[in-house]
């Protein structure tokens, strides 16, 4: 395991701009042609149930796409990754999922990104999104909140161009005393980067801009320099989430980084 606290010297300074593959282009231009189309409807504020799914504050805002986490994490770091979580501003993942689907079951749209369309057999979706050259699009999984695993909110999956699509709105987390499991709201970028266990996992690339956003304000810095460090006093994150000390462990030891030393207290406290 590489060591947790380490000196840093003459470390070059990471990248603040991400080159996309020519899946991940195709993939940009998709997902903001679909945004373009649900502005041309908005989703409706409750759903059948009477829950507030689109807060009153964010009703008049365009859909904001952005790449999260490890996915912006890895490219700045030259990495690839397959991985990418898809946050959006003012719908569920479960919500965008949907007028995806709807948005490519129109005749014409998926040849405009060389698809087929939308696998709706169990056998089609074995075979979605396998492979770059695969033409279909899985089908939707809803994968339910489970806070005992610190899953705290459900998020939507699926595979294109043989990439693993999660889809989730930005959100905060509101911990009571009695309990680590959150109560789960819609949240501005920034407080979706303040909640995250490290600097390095909460920076974002915003499809619209197509730029690096580093809302802890130490992200950049922190990666260029191998330093693993919480967005927050790391006590209060360790608090609302004791694993995460364990994935940041995990984190540090996988890319070699070294945990700064507040964590560390904290850690062992």
């Amino acid at each position: 395991m590489a060591p947790m606290i380490q000196e840093i010297e003459d470390v070059p300074s990471s990248g603040t701009e991400i080159e996309l593959t020519d899946v991940e282009s195709t993939l940009r231009r998709l997902l903001l042609d679909v945004a373009a189309y649900i502005d041309k409807d908005p989703p409706a504020p409750y759903d059948e149930y009477g829950n507030c799914v689109n807060p009153k504050h964010l009703q008049t805002q365009p859909v904001t796409l952005r790449f999260t986490g490890g996915w912006v994490r890895d490219k700045l770091l030259g990495i690839g990754s397959h991985d990418i979580d898809i946050a959006i501003n003012k719908m569920t993942g479960y919500q965008f999922g949907l007028r995806l689907k709807q948005y490519l079951e129109i005749p014409g749209n998926p040849e405009k990104y060389g698809l087929d369309g939308v696998a709706t057999t169990d056998k089609e979706n074995a075979k979605a999104g396998g492979s770059d050259k695969s033409k279909t699009v899985g089908g939707l999984h809803k994968i339910e909140a489970n806070p005992e695993k610190s899953k705290h909110l459900e998020t939507v999956t699926t595979r294109i161009f043989a990439l693993d699509l999660d889809l989730v709105n930005l959100r905060k987390e509101i911990y009571t005393d009695d309990s680590r499991n959150p109560q789960m709201d819609f949240g501005t970028p920034e407080e979706d980067a303040l909640r995250r266990d490290a600097t390095v996992n909460a920076m974002f690339y915003n499809l619209n801009t197509q730029e690096v956003e580093d809302f802890t304000g130490r992200g950049h810095d922190d990666l260029a320099a191998k330093i693993i460090r919480t967005p927050l006093e790391p006590y209060q994150t360790f608090k609302d989430d004791p694993l995460r000390v364990l994935r940041l462990i995990r984190f540090a030891s996988r890319l070699g980084f070294a945990i700064d030393q507040p964590a560390l207290k904290a850690m062992r406290n």
